[in-house]
């Protein structure tokens, strides 16, 4: 499991990732027509321990979720993050 890895596939689906390599953390999120991230469409994605776990923010809440594949993380973000 590699970050770059998750980085190219969030790309190819037309999201807009950012990693911060000091903290290891990929910002994703869908970009308005101006380049600016849309509201409620940023999420913090990291690798921990074979795991895959999404931060995002449902209302002011922020909720983690885990994965074991790229692929169900990818299934996942399509269905809470569509484009």
């Amino acid at each position: 499991m590699n970050i770059k890895e998750i980085i190219n596939k969030l790309s190819d689906e037309g999201y807009n990732p950012y990693l911060q390599e000091k903290l290891g953390i990929i910002f994703n999120s869908i970009d308005d027509n101006k380049g600016n991230p849309k509201v409620n469409s940023v999420s913090q994605i990291r690798i921990e321990k074979e795991k895959i776990i999404i931060q995002y923010p449902l209302g002011q809440i922020p909720v983690e979720k885990e994965f074991k594949t790229i692929e169900e993380l990818l299934k996942f973000v399509r269905q809470v993050f569509p484009i």
